[in-house]
């Protein structure tokens, strides 16, 4: 397998990467399920997941048809996270959330490329025009039943230019129409007294060739959601949209197994992305930082891992109260690499996977786990919140890049206070499992403001 060379170069991090291969037990049957967990989709037939991104991408480009049982989860391989299927392997570089980032691997060409030269033949020489359509980029046609097929199923988005003409080779004791394309194979079948296109299995051949994959092939566990949480970004603007919706997209679909740790900056991967500058808190200042606004994903993840009562082994709160998430005062987490991540601990007795549902037309961002029920039962105690200290002055900053005359209040202030939870975590039979104090102690904040070209700060403000 060819891998991208990755240079991390992130300000801020998080994890983008599936848990190591290990053998994954089947333990009970899943269920499908496709309301309020975003659309977790169990195949019985092999074990697996669809879910996010690439769920919708399968389902709205063919499904089945096109692209056959998923065979893996999904998986880090360089600078893409990508999925195995029977005739396919979906891919997307790391930040890209949207379904149109996702793209099909060449896996038609890397077949032909697994063919000796010498038995390739003379469909893969290049072809004068002929009937059908034909593309000089290839000099190959596709023509008959395989053009019909190309043409209403995906054409050049799905299936990608012809590599070879259509010819006959045997196949299970049987004459067989096929036709190379960069992404697929088309196959022409008999059945009844009609002629049927069928895709080849290339996304499992493909897979068969790489031996360290095969343990992400072993059927994943019957698993359940076993934590949830959201947390809401009304107001933000494109900036932070943007970046939260590439860094959940990085971390949805992330294995954990039993016994291992999530962390955010252990596989943290900014290379390649279209994540855009925003405004976080550095030095006590705002500033526009390289992935502004991750801190959603990781206080979102941060909750949703301590309502499941898993460890946090690694948690720092912001600074100061920032007003979406202030609906849980004291519950938030934030990163920056390399010193500031956030990390839970897997402690159950399987594997736990991490799916997310990012909703923009709602400013609302849902992490769930999925994992083996155990029984475990938290309960949350405060928040108690003591040394209450009153807003500092208001700062306004000039930014030369907005519009004459205009302001943008980025912050509102609030006062300082120290906020305190306990958590206790039991097991089924009353077990005490796990005893938490988290601890945060916000400074005080003022109101921030930036302002353009011909606005006059009041007087009072600071101005920066």
């Amino acid at each position: 397998m060819k891998k991208l060379l990755l240079l991390v170069i992130a300000i801020l991090g998080l994890t983008a990467a599936s848990a190591n291969p290990r053998q994954l037990p089947r333990t009970r049957a899943a269920t499908d399920v496709t309301t309020p967990s975003g659309g977790v989709l169990y195949i019985s037939e092999t074990g697996h997941y669809l879910h996010g991104t690439f769920r919708l991408f399968y389902e709205q480009n063919g499904g089945h048809e096109i692209f056959g049982n998923p065979l893996t989860p999904i998986i880090t391989d360089g600078g893409l996270r990508v999925q195995y299927f029977e005739k396919a392997r979906f891919e997307v570089p790391f930040g890209h959330a949207e379904q149109a980032a996702v793209m099909l691997s060449r896996i038609g060409a890397f077949a032909i490329d697994a063919i000796d030269p010498a038995l390739r033949g003379p469909a893969f020489e290049p072809a004068p025009p002929s009937l059908g359509t034909y593309f000089a980029v290839t000099q190959h046609a596709v023509s008959g039943s395989f053009e019909t097929f190309w043409h209403t199923r995906g054409g050049l988005a799905l299936f990608g230019y012809p590599l070879s003409e259509a010819f006959y080779v045997t196949q299970d004791e049987m004459t067989v129409k096929v036709q190379y394309f960069e992404r697929a194979r088309f196959e022409e079948h008999l059945e009844g007294n009609a002629t049927v296109v069928r895709l080849s299995n290339l996304g499992s051949a493909y897979l068969s060739r790489m031996p360290h994959l095969v343990n992400y092939t072993n059927p994943m566990p019957g698993v359940e959601r076993v934590a949830t949480a959201t947390t809401t970004y009304k107001g933000a603007g494109y900036s932070k949209r943007t970046n939260i919706a590439k860094g959940a997209a990085m971390i949805d679909g992330v294995v954990i197994p039993a016994g291992e740790e999530f962390s955010f900056l252990a596989h943290s991967n900014f290379t390649d992305t279209d994540f855009v500058e925003g405004y976080g808190i550095v030095g006590g200042q705002l500033a526009k930082v390289f992935a502004g606004g991750i801190c959603q994903v990781s206080t979102t993840i941060f909750r949703t891992a301590a309502n499941g009562g898993f460890p946090i082994t690694r948690r720092i709160p912001h600074t100061f109260v920032v007003s979406t998430y202030e609906d849980i005062l004291g519950f938030d987490a934030t990163v920056m690499e390399p010193t500031t991540d956030f990390r839970f601990k897997n402690d159950s007795a399987g594997p736990v996977m991490v799916v997310v549902r990012n909703e923009p037309e709602q400013f609302r961002l849902t992490i769930e786990l999925w994992g083996i029920p155990d029984g475990r039962q938290v309960r949350f105690a405060g928040p108690f919140i003591t040394q209450v200290t009153r807003p500092g002055a208001p700062v306004w900053q000039y930014d030369a890049t907005m519009k004459a005359g205009t302001k943008s209040q980025l912050v509102y202030g609030r006062g300082g206070m120290h906020v305190s939870y306990q958590r206790t975590v039991t097991a089924a039979d009353g077990t005490p499992l796990l005893a938490d104090d988290f601890q945060t102690t916000y400074a005080r904040w003022y109101d921030y403001v930036l302002f353009g070209p011909g606005v006059v700060p009041p007087e009072g403000a600071i101005v920066r």
